[in-house]
């Protein structure tokens, strides 16, 4: 349970601040001014995503579907509220499946339910998983990412050396430790803060943390 509450803990803290965004979106000739949080923005995409349409799309099928009156952004707001506690609802039933059978919570699962750009890695820092916004966010599928040291991408900054924090968290400590990333990738410069917590640990040697990037 200790170690489940770190986590939550990693995740509000990597959640995109309030400040409002605002983006016009066009679909067949309608505009759309609207002002959303990142969070908002990051819920819509993923909606659309899911649907396999473009943001924009969905934007046009949102203002037909509720007929809205008055502030729009609000309407849409309240529709990305939906959409997280249907996706909170989805991932307490996997949770509840694999407690049941026995099999505990993956690393994986914990990885797809994280809002933000996640890693999971294991003990020797080879990356064992990067969920959707990972992969959106460093511009390269899993495929290109799984298996490869975190190092090959990018550069971990902390009050300590990654490699001395694993250590920390082989032997059994639960602290987040917050962290800077440096990723140098062709034509760009991408750096981001971000915090380093276990997410699972079997025996010595045999774990696995993960690394969660905040958008800013």
């Amino acid at each position: 349970m200790e170690l489940q509450r770190e986590t939550t803990a990693a995740l509000a803290k990597a959640l995109p601040d309030p400040k409002l965004v605002h983006r016009v979106v066009q679909y067949r000739g309608r505009r759309y001014s609207l002002k959303l949080d990142q969070a908002s923005w990051a819920a819509l995409e993923q909606a659309a995503a899911r649907r396999r349409m473009r943001l924009n799309q969905l934007v046009d099928e949102l203002s037909t579907a509720t007929n809205h009156e008055g502030n729009f952004s609000a309407t849409v707001r309240a529709q990305c509220l939906a959409e997280l506690k249907q996706q909170i609802g989805d991932l307490e039933d996997r949770v509840r499946q694999q407690s049941m059978s026995g099999q505990g919570v993956s690393a994986a699962l914990i990885a797809d339910a994280c809002p933000v750009p996640a890693f999971v890695a294991n003990g020797q820092s080879v990356m064992l998983k990067a969920n959707a916004a990972a992969q959106k966010w460093l511009g390269l599928g899993e495929s290109a990412l799984v298996g490869k040291p975190l190092d090959q991408y990018f550069q971990v900054k902390s009050s300590l050396p990654l490699a001395q924090i694993v250590d920390q968290f082989a032997q059994g400590r639960n602290q987040i430790y917050p962290a800077r990333i440096v990723c140098l990738r062709p034509g760009r410069l991408i750096m981001a803060k971000a915090n380093i917590c276990p997410i699972l640990r079997r025996a010595e040697g045999d774990l696995a943390y993960i690394l969660m990037i905040e958008i800013s």
